[in-house]
């Protein structure tokens, strides 16, 4: 995929250690990651990225994601970067989330990953890396090849597609769960 014309969009999450897989990209000239982050101080961190000589990797401030945003995005995919995003975050000032079964219980999760996948028009594969007895240990399994929806169907697809996507997350929950970096109530009973 690194030598593939377009790029891909990779959801991640905060289990385990996602930053190890940001460094893999340093090893790997051929792709550029776009990571969007949570954080007003992303120019700082990719100063200090830079610096360090990760040239490959871009922090991408997305408190708000805009139609702008999006479209610098669409762009990156279409020259070949990669672009990645949490999946169990919920959005930082509110936004629109989405029930899912996970561990037992209902849980919110942020529809922005679909949505954006959507717009990108391209595969879509899941990241996880955690740290395993022989150490670190990464996880890249194909997704979906292509998000697409007619109108009427929008919700319902986003509904299953981030169903999945917590089944993978609990799958791998089970194998580390002291290593998912979930500090906020996160259930909603």
């Amino acid at each position: 995929m690194a030598q593939g014309p377009h790029g891909v969009l990779l959801i991640g999450s905060h289990l385990g250690n996602l930053e190890l897989s940001r460094a893999l990209a340093t090893l790997n000239r051929r792709v550029r990651l776009n990571v969007l982050v949570h954080t007003r101080h992303s120019n700082s961190f990719n100063q200090v990225l830079r610096m360090a000589g990760a040239t490959q990797v871009e922090l991408i401030q997305v408190t708000e994601l805009s139609a702008a945003t999006a479209l610098m995005l669409k762009a990156r995919i279409d020259q070949g970067e990669w672009v990645v995003i949490a999946g169990d975050r919920v959005p930082v000032h509110g936004g629109r989330t989405v029930d899912v079964q996970l561990l037992g219980a209902a849980a919110p999760l942020p529809v922005g990953p679909y949505v954006l996948a959507s717009v990108l028009e391209c595969p879509v594969h899941l990241l996880f890396c955690l740290r395993r007895p022989t150490g670190y240990r990464v996880y890249f399994e194909p997704f979906c090849s292509q998000v697409r929806w007619q109108r009427s169907q929008r919700d319902a697809i986003i509904a299953e597609l981030a169903q999945r996507f917590a089944t993978r997350l609990e799958h791998y929950l089970l194998l580390e769960p002291l290593q998912w970096f979930n500090f906020y109530p996160f259930w909603r009973q």
